[in-house]
């Protein structure tokens, strides 16, 4: 029996690389032999909390932003080749998301896999770390779609992690230009103006308020200043950004929440009302035809996304990758890259 190592988590604060055996696939099943997987905030969040909240009857693993190549495939599967480089969507089996398979491992199983909904084919020639993307992509791209974002917009993105400079990539795609992002890392902001943010403003030094006035203008209602800001993307999940947005956001704001959010905040629902602002979460379900436009993206090369990674660190390397990651000054998106 072949052995591997695979990332799971156990309690609290307790990840660890366990060895299992490589899975053999059943017969509508392929195995992957991943490439590269990025690390996201919610590994870092089960790692912390322990996995995802329920108590654990057994190791959780972790990993769903992968890229790959086709190991093998099973008996039935007919329209899949092994060799075929593929990214992979991890919602139809929760994978690394409290689901029996996690991508940070050198090979995964991919149970019923089916071309368009679990596996989207990509050329060989597209570097794995940037197929990688296409989850944290197409989780931004859902956020933009539940507010409807048109391209003469005035947008706004709270959060210049690697969910926030997302949302920059996926907003230029769609052809919006006039982006300002919102952070307290010079470094992130840096990142975010590489990939077509036209301001940043760091609220350690500045007021988001007084910025956003500058750059989408301002006007008062019922006696309120606001700005003329048309559509906010939260990233960052602090409350009290939050609560300025609605203090200062115009008739009939629209306001995508993607971050987590991890203890209730206070809302202004007085304002929510006069104002009719729309307040939607997003946790990028059914995101499959999402999905297939960020690998778009991705393989017609328009848009330069190697701003967005910040590190690519070996597996066997894997608790410097994530001690990389926590560190929210030194990192964007770390890619972790098997052999």
């Amino acid at each position: 029996m072949t052995m591997m190592q695979v990332a799971r988590v156990h309690g609290p604060d307790d990840v660890r690389l366990d060895d299992v055996a490589v899975p053999d696939p059943g017969p509508n099943d392929v195995v992957v032999r991943v490439e590269a997987c990025g690390i996201c905030g919610s590994d870092l969040g089960y790692i912390a909390l322990g996995g995802t909240g329920a108590p654990l009857s057994e190791p959780m693993p972790i990993g769903h932003e992968f890229a790959g190549i086709v190991e093998r495939v099973g008996r039935d599967v007919r329209d899949i080749q092994p060799g075929l480089r593929v990214a992979v969507n991890p919602d139809d089996r929760n994978i690394g998301n409290g689901g029996p398979e996690g991508a940070m491992a050198p090979f995964i199983l991919i149970p019923d896999a089916k071309i368009g909904s679990s596996l989207y084919p990509v050329p060989a020639h597209v570097a794995p770390e940037l197929v990688a993307l296409a989850e944290p992509l197409s989780v931004a791209l859902h956020g933009i779609n539940l507010v409807d974002v048109k391209p003469d917009d005035k947008v706004a993105v709270i959060g210049a992690g690697p969910i926030g400079l997302c949302a920059v990539v996926m907003l230029r795609h769609r052809g919006v230009r006039n982006i300002a992002i919102i952070d307290r890392e010079d470094s992130r902001l840096a990142r975010a103006r590489a990939l077509g943010a036209e301001m940043t403003i760091n609220i350690s030094r500045e007021s988001m308020t007084e910025m956003l006035a500058q750059a989408h203008g301002e006007g008062t209602r019922l006696g309120h200043r606001h700005v003329g800001t048309d559509v906010f993307i939260d990233a960052a999940g602090a409350p009290s950004a939050l609560t300025e947005v609605i203090a200062v956001a115009q008739f009939r704001t629209r306001i995508s929440v993607i971050a987590l959010y991890k203890k209730p905040c206070a809302v202004d629902l007085f304002k929510m009302m006069m104002n009719e602002i729309m307040l939607i979460g997003s946790v990028a379900l059914g995101r499959h035809a999402e999905f297939g436009e960020a690998i778009d993206m991705i393989v017609a090369g328009d848009i330069d996304l190697d701003p967005m990674i910040s590190h690519r660190i070996p597996f066997g390397q894997f608790n410097e990758a994530l001690d990389t990651a926590r560190d929210a000054a030194k990192s964007a998106k770390v890619i972790l890259e098997f052999a």
